[in-house]
């Protein structure tokens, strides 16, 4: 360690000892730097911040009535595609900068400056706060084309949306034409495939066995009715001939002689269980034979009730008409639904094919139906989307910063450089002098020369020190260090030029 420390101390004495080559190298250099820096062109930079807010709210009101768009991947969208190649022209042609370009290739030359020479940051920051800059010799142009970026972000946002609605709608209507064409089709189709197939197509009824068995069911029906009404006919018949046989008596109330008659059907079936002693046969005897008593006093009374006797009799016949047309009605009924199953029946080879055919018209026709309601919908919501997104704004662009024509330069940074400029000189002459160093190498000690000879040092001549080489000495520091304090002034100047100005 201490040979290292001693070998940068001897290094270091060789490049003190040759310090004269410091200073002009270092008051070339520098002062060549300044010139330099001084003559590079004034750059200007331009910015704007602009804060997008994702967040409407209309979102959660409107859920599931409007089709909300992913506003932060359209942000994300804009951010990225706001310096493609065809923005970058439009700007150039917005602000002018293509009047300098003579050919192609000087535009094209103009659009890769102006594209390395645009920053945008804030993308995917979760603030949602973007910041354009540019940098341009021109301090108006910078602001110009910055504005423009700006307004060209915030028209994509607003008006990108609208395009993809526009299309969309677009898009949706002609779908629901096409459906609408495809569904009328359809039921054409089915129209003519029951045509075609008239009483063997499934309807609402159901299938062909259900049929079947619902016919069946109807016709054992219409066969119990049947049964009945001839019942109620035969009754009627056989009580207008008790009427028509009473009538030979006298005229004697019908209903009179039907109780009589029902009286003694009951007295024999009493008769036939119980003795004459017994109470309910007495008491069945003794009505009997005074409803028989009635009807003496109104046969020997003469024709008062024969009145009422047409009248019965009247009702009856027309009682006995109404039972026979429904009989006739009835029989009809039967008759056609026994024709309809033996149709059915005959059919029965060619009925399955029918209903798979007719159940794969009706499929298709749900399908395209359901389709065709399903796009209605969308279209509702798609209008009433662009209603949102044309009187509301579902992405809110807000300029926080908007672009100023900056008042001074931002590039170069001349008291950075300038300063490197010093720097570079300084190491220069100091690079120089220990290359000279190292060229022209003394040997500065005993010890030295003993590791170059590989021999023993006998001894050694010592410098005498006198007054007037100690005076040279000194007017040497002082010399060197005004040449340096010199060039500190001159780069002081320098410093205090470029912040006044």
């Amino acid at each position: 360690m201490d040979r290292l420390f001693e070998e940068i101390l001897l290094q270091i004495r060789k490049v003190w000892q040759r310090r004269w080559f410091i200073v002009p190298v270092a008051w070339v250099v520098a002062v060549a730097g300044w010139f330099w820096v001084d003559s590079l062109p004034d750059r200007y930079q331009a910015s704007a911040q602009i804060y997008v807010n994702t967040d409407s709210v209309l979102q959660p009101l409107l859920s599931g009535m409007t089709v909300t768009p992913n506003t932060e991947q359209r942000v994300r969208m804009m951010t990225r595609t706001l310096l493609s190649r065809s923005n970058l022209e439009h700007v150039v042609s917005e602000t002018e900068l293509d009047l300098q370009a003579d050919s192609d290739a000087d535009r094209q030359r103009i659009i890769d400056d102006l594209s390395s020479s645009i920053r945008l940051s804030g993308v995917g920051s979760r603030d949602n706060v973007y910041t354009i800059r540019y940098t341009s010799r021109d301090p108006d142009k910078a602001q110009e084309v910055v504005q423009t970026l700006v307004n060209m972000f915030m028209e994509g946002g607003i008006g990108g949306g609208r395009t993809d609605l526009a299309s969309s709608q677009r898009f949706i209507e002609n779908q629901i034409e096409n459906y609408r064409e495809q569904l009328a089709d359809k039921e054409t189709e089915i129209e003519e495939f029951k045509r075609d197939h008239a009483g063997l197509t499934p309807g609402q009824s159901g299938s062909y066995y259900n049929r079947v068995e619902r016919l069946e069911d109807q016709l054992e029906q219409a066969r119990l009715d049947l049964r009945e009404a001839r019942n109620r006919r035969d009754t009627y018949e056989s009580q207008l001939e008790t009427a028509s046989a009473a009538d030979a008596d006298g005229p004697v109330d019908p209903a009179l002689q039907e109780r009589i008659r029902e009286l003694e059907n009951r007295l024999d079936d009493l008769q036939q269980r119980y003795t004459d002693q017994h109470p309910e046969v007495a008491s069945t005897r003794r009505i009997l034979e005074d409803r028989k008593a009635e009807r003496e006093e109104q046969i020997a009374a003469g024709g008062g009730s024969s009145d009422r006797e047409d009248l019965f009799q009247q009702q009856m016949r027309l009682s006995l008409s109404e039972a026979e047309s429904q009989v006739s009605t009835l029989e009809a009924r039967v008759e056609e639904f026994q024709e309809r199953l033996a149709r059915l029946n005959e059919a029965v080879d060619r009925i399955p094919q029918i209903e798979s055919e007719y159940a794969s018209l009706m499929r298709d026709k749900s399908v395209i139906q359901s389709n065709y309601e399903q796009l209605l919908r969308r279209r509702e919501q798609a209008f009433m989307s662009g209603q949102v997104e044309t009187q509301t704004d579902a992405v809110d662009f807000r300029v926080i910063d908007p672009p100023r024509v900056p008042s001074s330069p931002t590039d170069p940074n001349r008291p950075l450089l300038a300063s490197a400029a010093l720097i570079l000189g300084v190491g220069a002459g100091a690079g120089l002098a220990f290359l000279l160093a190292q060229l022209r190498s003394t040997v500065t000690s005993r010890q030295k020369l003993a590791e170059i000879t590989g021999r023993p040092v006998l001894g050694a001549v010592s410098y005498v020190d006198t007054h007037r080489s100690r005076w040279r000495r000194r007017l040497g520091h002082m010399a060197f260090l005004i040449a340096i304090g010199a060039l500190l002034l001159v780069y002081a100047a320098v410093i205090a030029s470029y912040f006044l100005t």
